[in-house]
């Protein structure tokens, strides 16, 4: 007769055969990796099986480095019987959003104005990765300076004639698609959890200057962050926990308190996605959290204050790298339309912008004097097609922009962490986010794990 830790063991290996081992989940691939019942060199060669099936179609990567991926995972198969795993990340194959240095790669922002710069050292994230046995598939598609929210040509995998989101959209578009297990995003308005909610898969935006963004081009400093994006929120807190090089065990989650606008309306989302989230908030109510109606000015209120400093410091950036105006021909004709408004942008149209922000930001960070979690929606709508995302206002901008970076842009602007998580769908079977806004990353971390046990949203794959 087999006893039970055998069968059981034979369960596992059973599973990891019948599974793709690219769909697996970073939990599930150290378990598999550290009992020897899947390799790094076979987790890889899944996954660039999957690329080369998938990219012709998604447009994930501007560059992918499948002979070097293939290499560092073979090293690390050899490493690993000597000595064992060196992380939970050992032989995880993850992406690096194309504003981030990774040694011997092009790094372009996915601009012409970069072409031909190669990368001379890893970015401190990128080095990071490689220290705790990551391998480093490639470069993936970002909106051009992470300027927007569409990352054109990159498709969304749950419908590939709609936008994936942005700027990290080829990071959030290559997990969902089961291209790799993690990755790296940068938000300035909401680059990492925009595409996030629009893919289906888990985001979070660290606060300001936790992860260094040494070695990464910058949109707009006072307002960049850097952070992972995965499958799930246990790999997020994998993935950050690596980056941040801290254990951060999240408080005890049945003491965390939640904020909900008491006027759905200011958050002037779609009926469907402020119901997924109402249902969210039910679940975790149920488990036993606390829940307050907060008062919030409407969101649509910060458009125009929050988003003039950041134009100013992108043309600021643009301007003392000897790209703008040296180079204007080379850039896509939204990035150009968006310095040359800048460029008009006068000294009294700033002023007049800065008490409506100081107020706003004052309205928003009050709701944390009596609640740990500020719960929304994490975008207005879910991913609209490439057609609606290509129409220009007067400025050569998408006017689609004003949509996905509402609810995210203001948490950048009052250095708040968030965290976009699947939550739902609409009728069209598109992914709705949940957004978790707080003063620390442990409390949406525990928080994010606990709705994840309780519902399977973050399971959910596009069928391609």
């Amino acid at each position: 007769m087999v006893s039970a830790p055998v069968l059981s063991a034979c369960m596992k290996i059973v599973s990891y055969l019948v599974t793709d081992p690219a769909d697996l989940d970073i939990a599930q691939t150290t378990q598999a990796i550290a009992g020897g019942e899947l390799s790094p060199a076979e987790l890889t060669a899944a996954c660039l099986g999957r690329i080369e099936q998938l990219e012709p179609t998604i447009q994930a990567f501007v560059t992918l480095d499948g002979e070097g991926a293939r290499e560092q995972a073979r090293r690390l198969t050899e490493e690993l019987s000597r000595s064992g795993p060196r992380s939970p990340l050992h032989g995880i194959p993850v992406g690096i959003k194309d504003l981030v240095d990774v040694e011997g790669l092009p790094t372009t922002a996915s601009s012409r104005v970069l072409e031909g710069n190669v990368a001379s050292s890893d970015a401190p994230v990128v080095a990071g990765l490689r220290a705790a046995g990551a391998v480093i598939l490639g470069k993936t598609n970002t909106q051009e300076f992470a300027y927007g929210v569409v990352s054109a040509p990159t498709r969304n995998p749950w419908d590939v004639n709609r936008i994936p989101g942005g700027s990290s959209g080829g990071t959030a578009a290559a997990l969902a698609a089961g291209m790799m297990l993690g990755g790296i995003g940068t938000d300035t308005a909401g680059s990492i959890r925009i595409p996030a909610s629009l893919c289906g898969i888990s985001g979070l935006k660290p606060r300001p200057d936790l992860i260094p963004v040494d070695g990464i081009i910058p949109l707009a400093p006072s307002l960049d962050a850097c952070g992972p994006m995965a499958r799930t929120v246990a790999d997020l807190r994998v993935l950050f926990e690596t980056l941040d090089g801290e254990l951060r065990r999240g408080p005890d989650v049945q003491g965390l308190r939640l904020a909900v606008p008491g006027n759905p309306e200011v958050a002037g989302a779609t009926p469907e996605a402020q119901n997924a989230v109402d249902a969210a908030v039910a679940v975790l109510v149920d488990e036993g959290l606390s829940r307050s109606d907060v008062d919030l000015e409407p969101f649509s209120e910060w458009d125009r204050p929050r988003s003039m400093p950041l134009m100013l410091e992108a043309l600021e950036v643009h301007r003392s790298r000897g790209w703008y105006p040296q180079r204007a021909d080379r850039y896509t004709e939204e990035t150009l339309g968006s310095l040359r408004f800048a460029e008009r942008l006068t000294d009294e149209k700033v002023e007049t912008t800065r008490a409506p922000l100081a107020a706003l930001v004052e309205n928003l960070m009050g709701v944390f004097e009596d609640a740990d979690v500020l719960v929304l929606p994490t975008t207005q709508v879910t991913a609209p097609t490439v057609r609606e995302s290509s129409a220009r206002d007067d400025g050569h901008r998408t006017p689609v922009v004003r949509n996905l970076t509402r609810l995210c842009g203001p948490v950048n602007v009052c250095r708040l962490a968030a965290m976009s998580i699947p939550c739902g769908f609409d009728k069209s079977g598109l992914p709705i986010g949940l957004h978790l806004i707080g003063q620390n990353e442990s409390s949406l971390l525990a928080l994010g794990e606990l709705y994840q046990l309780l519902t399977d949203w973050h399971t959910k794959r596009p069928k391609l």
